[in-house]
């Protein structure tokens, strides 16, 4: 009910173009919280409707950019989002006054080409965020940019680097008046992934629980977030050799991820894949070989008509 009522809200905003020239801030609030619950095309198009109406300029125009870049790498149309990736960063790099949305538009589009798997396009950028963050006394954006460069280092087997990013991450959240569930479910998963790397299937389990029970408190057990979480656990089963649990939960993760992403998500992609090896492993070789081929030709689909050298990020599934 509340999906459809943000999706006939939108769909009055943008029959009407007046009140998207008299109220911009809160349309592209509204974008954000549409954003936040996975409906992307939606969002995408309520802030290019007001980005369009030439109403921002300056901070403000930024902060646009970066909501509709979001929302369409979230909607599956990469080469659009790098565009206003790319204009959010022109708008706001010489910008001295707000050097935290600045950093924002940094570790978004790291994120982006994170997601593609370009990790060496997107650790300078992160790299960039976390010293903007540093310099700013913010203990919340310096948590969450060491917990992407230990991301990053667990990518890159760096174990020891990893795990020094992540003790100085939770230091910077303890220092942190208002670090949030999805945040501190952030941190968890990316314990759960050093965890893996280091054969520690166990203390992986754990970790992913944590965040999945942060991710269902914050969000629900429905978002997409959620999806992705039972995904992670699900792995983390696999590795200790709990199939039917890895089954189980892998199950309901894709699931989720198929009603709230759509099948042509890099994500769904990656999940898929796994969700083929557990079926494979549990001796369903016919059904994982199908599933594994769908996977392969839509993210072939898909990269071939996003951006030219992307490859399915299927190493970054933590």
């Amino acid at each position: 009910m509340r999906h459809l009522y943000w999706t006939l809200l939108t769909l009055c905003l943008l029959c009407t173009p007046t009140l998207a020239q008299m109220n911009p801030d809160k349309l592209l609030q509204d974008a954000l919280v549409l954003e936040n619950r996975g409906s992307f095309e939606t969002a995408a198009k309520v802030a290019k409707t007001v980005i369009d109406s030439g109403q921002l300029s300056g901070v403000e125009l930024g902060r646009g950019y970066i909501i509709l870049a979001v929302a369409y790498q979230g909607a599956g149309e990469s080469a659009s989002a790098q565009i206003y990736f790319e204009h959010a960063l022109q708008v706001l790099e010489h910008d001295r006054e707000h050097l935290e949305d600045y950093a924002s538009a940094l570790e978004n589009y790291a994120g982006f080409y994170g997601e593609l798997g370009q990790l060496d396009v997107a650790a300078p950028m992160w790299q960039r965020a976390f010293h903007l963050r540093q310099k700013l006394g913010d203990h919340t954006g310096t948590a969450l940019s060491l917990t992407r460069l230990a991301e990053f280092a667990v990518a890159r087997n760096r174990i020891r680097e990893a795990r020094w990013y992540l003790r100085e991450a939770s230091n910077e959240a303890k220092a942190s008046p208002d670090f949030n569930d999805d945040e501190k479910a952030f941190i968890f998963e990316i314990q759960g992934w050093l965890a893996i790397a280091e054969h520690q299937a166990p203390a992986a389990i754990a970790a992913y629980q944590q965040a999945l029970q942060l991710v269902e408190r914050s969000r629900g057990g429905q978002h997409w977030l959620a999806g992705w979480e039972r995904m992670l656990l699900g792995k983390a089963c696999a590795e200790s050799g709990d199939l039917s649990g890895a089954l189980a939960n892998m199950r309901t993760g894709l699931t989720i991820l198929d009603q709230q992403l759509g099948r042509n998500s890099p994500k769904y992609f990656a999940a898929e894949l796994e969700y083929s090896r557990v079926l494979d492993r549990l001796g369903s070789h016919t059904e994982a070989a199908q599933m594994r081929a769908a996977a392969e030709k839509a993210s072939k689909d898909y990269y071939g008509s996003q951006c030219a050298g992307c490859t399915i990020n299927v190493a970054a599934f933590r």
